[in-house]
């Protein structure tokens, strides 16, 4: 099966609601008008409300679950973004999710005509200016760029409504073609950059090049893409799972699966360690590679150590995870998006949370952030013996592996999980709103606050 029929039976298309919010929408006073939007919820007069913008599918990744999981818990959300297949995700009940566009896997939309992706953003637009009169939201949070050039449109008639901009991806900013519509959306967000009351960067060499280019001196909000606190629950044998995975010797990489993301290098690198290792590709891989790294793993002699069986679900990607001594982080410096990536890529963090050391790029981006961690080593992906070296180095000793791999957990636990992360987002955002609500009140509902205070 292809990953785009993979993609099919994964998810189906849902006209404007996600499955935890549809139940809300369902009464006389809310059916949709005849373009097929839902109509806003506007009948308290107490509400706070958030309208969260953004292009791609937000389920698709997970520091945008974990941002709009944190936001629901203090405002009403309202999130709106292009109808793109991905996985299936239960948004809170705060939250109410609408698509706009006909739905389609992201390969799909890529290779749609010009006319029809530019039509589609007009329509994105389009909704998003209505939503901000229907809604009057206290504030809008766009998480790409393409969504933060159509919130500055949006607001035009109100520009007191405030704008977070959370530059998930960096898109290309090295002479992309003109003819795209995407170079120009892009130009649109960098011109008018200077108009979010803040922006935010999971990597700081990403918001300096992003903010060089824009002119603007400001200094952005830092928030590494870390897992949630409640990705891997704490346990009590954290030393005895640290043996069994000392003993076992495997490897794992968790994501989507390519020839940018160091797995070649990967499977060659099997062929410098003895035969007790064994590699565990989880994710998605297209069909024409996965048969090319099946080709290479047999050419090298290493099939047999080689699994790579597609996206499970996700209690079984942690089963696996769970069992594996080593984490694979091997991005290719094809783009700046991917050679700035020190504190960018969320497996780094759910490797952490499970307590697995890591293997990551030799690059000024991840040395920096992650030089002192006991429980990184850096390696050139772009050679597989170096890579090699480093997964041998973390399993050279079952005691110093033990250290490692709580040091790992800690980290997680003390620096890297994403609410402690996201909270400079959280106390700007309630700076913006002139509210401060860190916890409800016993009884109380998200957006249960008078308007002005």
């Amino acid at each position: 099966m292809s990953r785009l029929e993979r993609l099919r039976v994964a998810t189906r298309h849902t006209p404007s609601l996600s499955a935890a919010s549809k139940s809300t929408a369902t009464s006389p006073r809310q059916q949709p008008d005849p373009g097929g939007h839902w109509p806003v919820d506007v009948s308290r007069p107490q509400t706070r409300t958030l309208l969260l913008m953004m292009y791609s599918n937000p389920s698709y990744y997970p520091p945008t679950i974990n941002a709009v999981s944190l936001l629901s818990e203090h405002f009403r959300i309202h999130l709106l973004s292009r109808n793109v297949a991905g996985p299936p995700h239960s948004w809170p009940e705060a939250v109410r999710v609408e698509t706009v566009g006909s739905y389609a896997t992201p390969e799909e939309k890529t290779a749609a005509p010009a006319l029809s992706k530019f039509t589609e953003y007009v329509r994105f637009v389009s909704r998003g200016r209505r939503l901000v009169a229907e809604l009057k939201p206290h504030i809008i949070y766009a998480f790409d760029a393409h969504a933060f050039a159509a919130a500055v449109r949006a607001r035009a008639r109100d520009s007191q409504v405030p704008i977070v901009f959370h530059c998930h991806d960096l898109p290309e900013l090295e002479k992309p073609p003109l003819t795209s519509l995407q170079t120009w959306i892009v130009k649109s967000a960098l011109r008018n950059t200077r108009a979010a009351s803040c922006v935010v960067f999971p990597e700081k060499y990403r918001a300096a090049y992003w903010l060089g280019k824009a002119g603007d001196a400001r200094p952005a909000v830092i928030v590494p893409n870390g897992a949630s606190i409640g990705f891997y629950p704490g346990r009590s044998d954290w030393r005895e799972l640290a043996q069994r995975r000392f003993a076992e010797k495997k490897i794992c990489y968790v994501g989507s699966i390519g020839g940018d993301n160091g797995h070649r290098e990967a499977v060659c690198a099997l062929e410098h360690l003895d035969d007790a290792f064994q590699l565990d590709l989880i994710g998605f891989v297209p069909d024409d590679f996965g048969r090319e790294l099946n080709m290479l793993a047999r050419a090298r002699a290493v099939e047999p150590r080689l699994s790579l069986d597609g996206w499970p679900s996700r209690d079984q990607r942690i089963r696996r995870m769970e069992r594996a001594a080593v984490g694979l982080l091997l991005y290719q410096p094809v783009s700046k998006n991917w050679e700035y990536s020190g504190s960018a890529p969320n497996k780094l963090f759910e490797y952490a949370a499970l307590g697995l050391p890591v293997v990551v790029p030799d690059r000024a981006s991840y040395r920096e952030f992650l030089g002192n961690e006991r429980w990184v080593s850096f390696a050139d992906v772009k050679d597989p013996a170096s890579i090699a070296n480093s997964i041998a180095n973390i399993l050279a000793d079952r005691d110093a592996y033990v250290a490692m791999s709580r040091a790992a957990r800690e980290a997680f636990e003390s620096r890297y999980n994403y609410e402690r992360l996201f909270q400079p987002v959280l106390d700007r955002i309630f700076e913006l709103t002139r509210t401060v609500t860190p916890k409800l009140a016993p009884g109380a509902r998200p957006g249960d606050v008078a308007i002005g205070v």
